[in-house]
């Protein structure tokens, strides 16, 4: 069934036409080659680098090698991916789908008719006949999980209560009900997470490809404050800058650790701005689906009505948003992967931008030792911290002033724009002086956990 002999150079061409590309990635290639061979796969590669294209190819390369159909299973964790994928699939004149769209589809979904079946993990293991489906059908050829890391980040808990999403810690339980390679997915995951996950998967001498995740063009700062300091003095700069520019401020996109802090930012910018707060927008997971829609399509528009938008990690997977200038994380995440993820946001475009972490001790306490280093710090450039959790180093040919706030005190260039590479909370802030006393890890008043994946 699996490793076929084959001339890939020319089969790839079937990929190529099937999605409008001119050439494959080699990293799509190399998944391609593996998956079709039966083995386990697993991508680690930014967001926006066309991580899909390996599960998307794999079953056009399937159908035209053993001219027969054949069908991927893709969990993934919001309906928002499932809609995305489905859409761009059906464009190709592929046939997908996802468990709870239209229930006069389920017959359809048993039979095998779609190539592509796209289901959360709660849909596809908590009803019996969906198991039942995997169990019996050798339609499917290949399991993906998308979003992997929330297999960690959901489907377990450091505490006793229940897990945000307990079904993800069952995941592991497809691999008993249909006997085909497995390809896990990410834009971001340190060794120590990709081993944990390998191992719910029971996958043994599985490929990887993981990609350095560092992000030259976003230049990194760090800022401690007080935790008395008011949410309006704390986002002065940005009051400010909408009141100056309106329409034509450049875009923002506000990280947070809780919905309640989401909506507590939220509401000291409307009061603060007025008219204006038609300029800016809240997204998380308990938002509307009509809310989400409306702010995903002006998002993806470079010159959109909204020019800030606060978010939770709700805003931090499966969205398309365009032209991001600046990411701000308002605490820090819980650990690197997910900090990653988040600044990950701006830059899209490959032009010059900019990530600000801003955070008191209070919002410390339950950080894993990575994002501790990173957070207090204020010696070794930042970018070697983040890329020291995955065993890489950033660019020894970097611009200092480029590259985090510690390496511009250092650089010595003398170029014109050596001081002018400036995130605008320093421009404009009301001084906001960092105190010694505020690193207790300890503190009571701290977010807890089932708060941090909103």
């Amino acid at each position: 069934m699996f490793g076929c002999n084959i001339n890939m150079d020319d089969e790839f061409a079937v990929v190529r036409s099937k999605f409008n590309l001119e050439a494959l990635k080699p990293f799509q290639e190399e998944t391609i080659r593996e998956l079709l061979k039966g083995r386990d796969s697993f991508v680690s590669i930014k967001t926006g680098g066309g991580k899909s294209i390996c599960y998307q190819g794999f079953q056009a390369m399937w159908a035209e090698l053993h001219k027969c159909e054949c069908s991927v299973l893709v969990v993934a964790p919001l309906i928002s991916i499932m809609k995305e994928q489905c859409e761009y699939l059906k464009s190709c004149d592929l046939t997908a789908t996802y468990i709870g769209r239209d229930p006069n589809e389920e017959t359809d979904i048993i039979n095998g008719r779609f190539q592509f079946l796209f289901a959360s993990p709660e849909s596809i293991l908590s009803v019996q006949k969906w198991r039942d489906m995997l169990t019996v059908s050798k339609q499917y050829k290949l399991f993906v999980v998308d979003e992997a890391h929330t297999i960690l980040h959901w489907g377990e808990s450091e505490t006793e209560t229940e897990p945000f999403r307990v079904w993800y810690s069952k995941l592991g339980e497809i691999r008993s009900l249909i006997e085909c390679p497995v390809l896990l997915i990410t834009a971001t995951a340190n060794k120590s997470a990709r081993r944990e996950m390998q191992k719910k998967f029971c996958m043994k001498d599985c490929h990887e490809i993981v990609q350095n995740p560092d992000r030259e063009n976003i230049k990194l700062f760090v800022h401690k404050f007080k935790s008395t300091v008011s949410l309006c003095d704390t986002f002065y700069f940005l009051i400010h800058l909408i009141k100056q520019e309106k329409e034509l401020c450049e875009r923002f996109l506000i990280f947070c650790p809780s919905i309640k802090t989401c909506s507590e930012i939220f509401s000291v910018l409307r009061m603060e701005l007025g008219q204006l707060i038609k300029h800016v927008d809240m997204f998380h997971s308990q938002s509307p689906d009509t809310i989400k829609e409306k702010i995903k399509e002006d998002m993806r528009v470079e010159n959109g009505n909204i020019r800030v938008l606060v978010a939770t990690s709700a805003a931090g997977m499966g969205v398309n948003f365009k032209a991001i200038k600046y990411v701000i994380n308002y605490g820090p995440p819980r650990d690197m992967d997910g900090f990653v993820q988040q600044f990950g946001r701006a830059g899209r475009d490959e032009g010059v931008a900019m990530a600000i972490l801003l955070f008191n001790g209070k919002q410390c306490r339950k950080l894993d030792e990575d994002m501790k280093t990173y957070v207090l710090n204020e010696e070794t450039c930042r970018r070697e911290i983040i890329l020291s959790a995955y065993k890489s180093k950033p660019s020894p040919n970097r611009i200092p002033h480029m590259c985090c706030d510690i390496c511009a005190i250092k650089c010595a260039c003398k170029s014109s724009d050596c001081s002018d590479v400036v995130h605008p909370f320093f421009k404009y802030k009301i001084p906001i002086y960092s105190s010694d006393s505020d690193t207790d890890f300890d503190a009571d008043d701290m977010l807890d956990d089932t708060e941090i994946s909103d």
